[in-house]
């Protein structure tokens, strides 16, 4: 052994044994940080948060004689005493599984460590909840579900919390209720609680301005946010354990006129995706796209607003496509269902991945269907295009008010009316509409204006698909809404969807290669069979399935 190593050892024991004094013991920590190219820092006063330090075990820390000292966000750093030493590449390893993100290295003293090592205040069987997680208890929720039936006692039981208990019981009832979005708002004086139930906002309760800050603060400390930052909008996310099942929580911080808005969505990690049969088609609609779904080439396109459940029935196509003899690739923002055997991935435009640049990488790996979640920009639909004409099924979505409006969409974004029509096997269009609650609805005889109003909405809908005389007989109920603590007196209990549909084919596809406006292609469909999405909702008031209400208050764009 050279004689500079055995001096560095001798040392390096003199240190592990107290012998060398403070002041000698960080100059050769130093030393050892220049000689590697790494950074140097005392742990000794340093403010080490005893909730990072236990994401990794202490054992382990001791093994490696290291320690993880510092997380915010994506920065996380770590002390060594020797880097060189076999447990650390296993040290590294578990806070990269840990945190998921590669840790700095610095070089610290066997001093620094052992006062690092000191302030570990759990006993090595206890594992850490990660920062950016809340856990609540599956005895706590099934408590809180025997107390509080609907949002009215929800909203009085939130009034009569301390701020501290607040945000528990907000992720719960939203949990509790089948909430897809919860909404803190602050206003002049107080701060208003919502949920998004079914598709619609829901007024809970309002409470103190103080609860809103305390609530905003821990908001931000599990989603990662700047909590300094007040006047620019911030987007994190944390997770959400309750009993076995996950939520991943998706956080939107907006700077208002009375302090900072926070919307958070909850998307259930095992959320399965709904059967094909479950969508809420109607026969006609329910064949069509099982025909289209046998095709080996083309592409559906699914067009509605945000919420409009486009995600959902693309899903429901991957799910019932689903089998061994497919590879199934998936282009999402975000994945909102886990697809057993599918391969799925996230955009991630911060890292350059993005819709455009992933289906490019997508192609590479020989799939034979291929979601992708939205058609954002002209480069994604011609490549999507592109693919359905080359031996790939195509999934995707756009943003059009109906369906035939997808088509001057395409030819807006830049796309040959000579590509489009052989690329589409087919395009529709959705709306989510409420349930009526099966337990508290009641039965009611339509008056003359309704039935009328229904007939001319109804008119031109092919005899097959609707016999008019149904609206003259006087014997014809529908359903109304009353609520229940069954439906959190709401009046509806689950959605459905209300879908136009049309395949490009026929004059339909003559129309596309003229470039020919939406009116046109609308009748031409319309005249093949196809639905409007009102047509489609007051066939559903008919069966009773929902309201004339729910119905006008989604088709009234």
């Amino acid at each position: 052994m050279p004689a500079g190593d055995e001096g560095e050892l001798k040392k390096d024991m003199q240190a592990r044994l107290g012998v060398l004094s403070s002041e000698q013991e960080e100059r050769l920590a130093r030393q050892r940080a220049e000689s590697l190219g790494l950074a140097y820092i005392s742990l000794y006063a340093y403010p080490t948060d005893a909730d990072v330090l236990e994401l990794i075990p202490r054992t382990l820390a001791q093994q490696a004689s290291a320690v993880l000292f510092y997380r915010q966000g994506q920065d996380v750093r770590i002390g060594a005493v020797n880097p060189g030493l076999p447990e650390f590449a296993k040290f590294v390893a578990q806070v990269k599984q840990t945190i998921g993100s590669p840790p700095q290295v610095y070089i610290i003293s066997h001093r620094s460590l052992a006062a690092a090592l000191s302030r570990y205040r759990r006993e090595e069987h206890v594992v850490a909840i990660p920062q950016n997680e809340m856990r609540v208890a599956g005895k706590s929720l099934s408590e809180f579900e025997a107390t509080i039936n609907d949002l009215r006692a929800l909203g009085q039981h939130i009034a009569t919390l301390p701020p501290t208990e607040v945000l528990t019981t907000v992720v719960s009832g939203a949990v509790k209720l089948g909430a897809s979005d919860i909404h803190i708002e602050p206003k002049e004086k107080e701060a208003r609680l919502r949920y998004r139930i079914d598709g619609v906002l829901q007024d809970i309760t309002s409470f103190e301005l103080a609860g809103w800050k305390l609530l905003l603060s821990r908001v931000k400390v599990l989603s990662k946010l700047k909590l300094n930052v007040h006047a620019t909008p911030q987007d994190g996310s944390f997770v959400l354990r309750v009993d076995k099942k996950t939520y991943d929580m998706r956080v939107s911080i907006l700077p208002g006129g009375d302090g900072e808005n926070i919307v958070v969505r909850l998307l259930d990690r095992e959320s399965e995706a709904v059967r094909l049969t479950d969508l809420g088609m109607k026969e006609r609609d329910y064949q069509v796209i099982r025909d289209e779904l046998k095709k080996s080439n083309g592409m559906i396109l699914t067009t509605g607003p945000t919420g409009s459940g486009k995600t959902t029935t693309l899903a429901s196509f991957v799910s019932e496509m689903n089998s061994p003899e497919l590879k199934i690739i998936t282009l999402e923002d975000p994945i909102e269902y886990r697809l057993p055997g599918v391969e799925q991935t996230q955009i991630d435009a911060d890292a350059g991945y993005t819709f455009a640049k992933g289906l490019r990488a997508i192609l590479r790996q020989d799939p034979d269907v291929i979601l992708v979640g939205e058609m954002r920009d002209a480069e994604t639909a011609e490549t999507a295009m592109h693919a359905a004409l080359t031996g790939h099924l195509v999934f995707s979505t756009l943003h059009t008010n109906d369906a035939p409006g997808a088509i001057p969409r395409l030819i807006d974004m830049g796309i040959k009316p000579f590509i489009i029509a052989p690329a589409v096997n087919a395009v529709i269009a959705q709306r989510l509409v409420r349930i009526v609650c099966a337990k508290c609805a009641q039965e009611y005889r339509p008056d003359q204006t309704t039935r009328q109003k229904i007939k001319e909405v109804m008119r031109g809908l092919l005899p097959v698909l609707f016999n008019p005389r149904v609206l003259d007989d006087p014997a014809l109920t529908f359903k109304k809404a009353i609520g229940c603590a069954h439906c959190a007196n709401t009046g509806y209990k689950g959605r459905k969807g209300l879908f136009e549909i049309f395949v490009v084919s026929g004059e339909v596809e003559e129309l596309v290669l003229q470039a020919a406006s939406g009116n046109a292609i609308r009748a031409a469909a319309q005249r093949a069979g196809m639905t409007t999405i009102a047509q489609d909702g007051y066939l559903k008031v008919i069966a009773q399935i929902t309201t004339v209400e729910e119905i006008e208050r989604t088709t009234s764009e």
